[in-house]
């Protein structure tokens, strides 16, 4: 039954998906959120760099082959410059869906301002090339191209971050141009915008432990609210479940730092509304 409610629902949607570059949503974000926001950094101790791989897979059971899609990946480099509050990032993403696959490069900067003894702000942004190789063959609508070919989509990300103390704001967009590819006049890759709002309160009982309430809101095609609550030992042991409101979604994420500098940890999330589940696996180095 669940099967075939997809089916009805992916023939419905699946002019829309045509039209439609969907970004990834990352389900392990609030202990690093630079990929939502370019003003976010992540907690970093004592260390000046740091780099992520991260790697998001969609599970639909019994699909019967209705969807087919490889894992999407990113990687992201971030340098801290003390000396005048300044950061860089450098970010590589592949990502395939049905009649194309895209890779992204990113590079970013961002500075830090204090505002006193207890509040920073963070102004940060990215210059972004998603390249998108069009397989032909594979796209169902009518069309006389043949072969490959490829698209290129410049575009733009921006955010600020504010800590006061133990409170942490921030707003952000995501491919602020969006710029559509067109075919014979009507566009048939849309790259979309995202508007994006974190807010979150750290408590730290003992200096040990960090209980971290959070929310964001995400906003593309619809609107969507996460509620979340992050749990934390030394920094060692992360801990989060979150609900996305609008799904009904649950989704759960344990992080475990091995050594000092190395840490991996996965996330998985479900619904009652929808079918499909999401793995997401990560690992981040410091030094």
């Amino acid at each position: 039954m669940r099967t075939l409610l997809f089916t009805m629902v992916f023939c419905t949607i699946m002019p829309v998906l045509t039209m439609a570059q969907y970004n990834m949503r990352p389900s392990a974000y609030f202990q690093d959120m630079l990929f939502y926001n370019p003003a976010s950094i992540p907690e970093m101790s004592a260390e000046s760099q740091r780099l992520l791989v991260y790697s998001r897979t969609k599970i639909i059971p019994d699909n019967e082959g209705i969807w087919e899609k490889s894992p999407t990946f990113y990687a992201d480099y971030l340098g801290i410059n003390d000396e005048n509050n300044s950061y860089f990032t450098v970010s590589l993403m592949n990502d395939n869906y049905s009649f194309f696959s895209r890779n992204s490069v990113y590079g970013g900067y961002g500075k830090n301002f204090n505002l006193g003894n207890n509040s920073t702000l963070t102004l940060g942004g990215r210059l972004v090339l998603h390249t998108d190789l069009v397989n032909w063959s594979d796209y169902q609508l009518r069309h006389n191209e043949t072969g490959r070919s490829f698209r290129l989509s410049p575009d733009m990300d921006f955010g600020v971050q504010l800590r006061w103390k133990s409170l942490n704001f921030g707003t952000s967009v995501k491919n602020t141009l969006g710029i559509t590819q067109e075919l014979d006049g009507a566009g048939f890759i849309q790259t979309q915008r995202a508007f994006i709002v974190n807010t979150s309160y750290d408590f730290t009982v003992k200096d040990r432990f960090i209980v971290a309430p959070y929310v964001l809101l995400y906003s593309e095609l619809k609107t969507e609210i996460d509620l979340g609550l992050f749990l934390s030992f030394e920094r060692k042991v992360n801990f989060s479940y979150l609900i996305r409101v609008n799904e009904l979604r649950s989704t759960f994420t344990l992080e475990g730092r091995l050594y000092n500098s190395l840490s991996i940890g996965a996330a998985y999330d479900q619904s009652p509304l929808l079918p499909s589940n999401n793995l997401d696996i990560f690992v981040r180095y410091f030094f």
